[in-house]
């Protein structure tokens, strides 16, 4: 794997923690990609219903809604969109829920540029075969 995308694409990155959303855009646009960025559910669903995403990477713990609740809404709305989830918090329950949900990548934090440029790009490349 390599810390430069394959194929670049627009990426939604859903974190409460400013830092960690500082970092994954730091990394994927250097990475090639280009990266919104959303604080919260709400915000992140606004995004979504204005803008198209090749991919969202959404942290499960986030204020108000989890990431697993925030992907049922996804799903309901746009179920095509592929989604990398990132906890701190790894349990084989939660993987297992987000999986079933659709989700292509389940990462623990912390997690290393090469692994979250290499979900990016297999997510991208997942979703553009399936269009």
């Amino acid at each position: 794997m390599q810390s430069r995308a394959e194929l670049p694409g627009k990426v939604l990155v859903i974190d409460d923690e400013p830092a960690v959303r500082d970092l994954l855009q730091r990394v994927l646009v250097n990475a090639g990609h280009e990266v919104a960025m959303a604080e919260n559910a709400e915000a992140a669903l606004l995004r979504l219903a204005r803008e198209r995403f090749d991919v969202v990477v959404v942290d499960n713990n986030l204020p108000k809604m989890t990431g697993l609740e925030l992907m049922a809404v996804v799903r309901d709305h746009h179920p095509e969109l592929r989604a990398i989830m990132i906890t701190a918090y790894n349990t084989p329950a939660v993987e297992a829920r987000a999986r079933a949900m659709g989700v292509v990548a389940y990462v623990a934090k912390p997690f290393g540029i090469v692994t979250i440029v290499g979900a990016v790009d297999d997510a991208i490349r997942e979703a553009r075969r399936g269009r």
